[in-house]
């Protein structure tokens, strides 16, 4: 029996793996953090688009769900500003993905925040508000929650934040959540900063102890089968599901040439 289980678990994840290998591009992927490694005070963007983040205070390197993650225990990880934000101005999507892990939670703390030099305050953001629910905002600075969801401490959790200025969705381990409206024209901002593990700039809402793993921005609404294809295998086992898609694809047209 247990077999079979697993069986069916391997079979649905080489289902969702294919589904978001076919349906997600590279270039969607603007930010990648995967926190395996701290060069410096350096962690590499694993998109390939050169948004490289500084850990800036406290922190270091930890188990986490894949490999290594960010431990934040009065540090930040912060990427300055640039134009990486203008895709999703353009297509008018967004999703943002994050595994955590709490420690400590008395307040608000902010997982991924994205602030835009001309938005003024909190254009994107995921939270955990005080009563432990998911609390973002999706585009605008209109503040929005779900209370039949709690996070716990000494939990892990992936929470994914989807948004297209229709509404904003939630995803808690693959699971739909939630969504609340939002009802307003997507903004096209030339420049953002990302700040991880704070939730409105460096020293507002910072996590008081908190594990942050596979931080993900994409410039697309992620489907809810993308959203637990992209839990269980992370961005780097999607990009290879693809690249055998690729391959497979490719070497079936050369046979039916010959």
């Amino acid at each position: 029996m247990r077999r079979h289980l697993m069986l069916f678990g391997l079979a649905a994840v080489c289902i969702f793996a294919v589904s978001l290998a076919s349906a997600v591009e590279e270039g969607d992927i603007l930010v990648y953090y995967s926190f395996d490694k701290l060069s410096g005070n350096t962690f590499e963007d694993g998109s390939g688009n050169g948004n490289d983040a500084e850990l800036v205070g406290k922190g270091s390197l930890v188990d986490g769900q894949f490999k290594k993650a960010v431990h934040l225990n009065g540090g930040i990880v912060q990427m300055e500003a640039n134009d990486f934000i203008v895709p999703i101005g353009e297509k008018g999507e967004i999703t943002m993905e994050a595994w955590f892990y709490l420690n400590e939670h008395a307040s608000y703390d902010g997982i991924i925040s994205i602030e835009a030099a001309a938005g003024g305050c909190c254009e994107f953001r995921t939270m955990v508000n005080p009563g432990f629910n998911p609390f973002w905002d999706a585009g605008h600075h209109a503040d929005k929650q779900l209370a039949n969801f709690q996070f716990e401490k000494d939990e892990w959790y992936h929470y994914v934040l989807v948004a297209d200025g229709k509404d904003g969705k939630i995803y808690v381990n693959g699971e739909f959540i939630g969504a609340q409206p939002e009802n307003f024209k997507w903004p096209k901002f030339k420049e953002a900063a990302i700040y991880i593990g704070a939730g409105e700039n460096p020293n507002l809402h910072k996590v008081e102890d908190a594990i942050i793993d596979e931080v993900v921005i994409y410039a697309k609404a992620l489907t809810a089968d993308e959203v637990r294809a992209s839990m269980e295998l992370s961005v780097p086992g999607v990009l290879a599901v693809k690249a055998r898609d690729k391959l497979a694809v490719t070497w079936g047209s050369l046979k039916s040439r010959f």
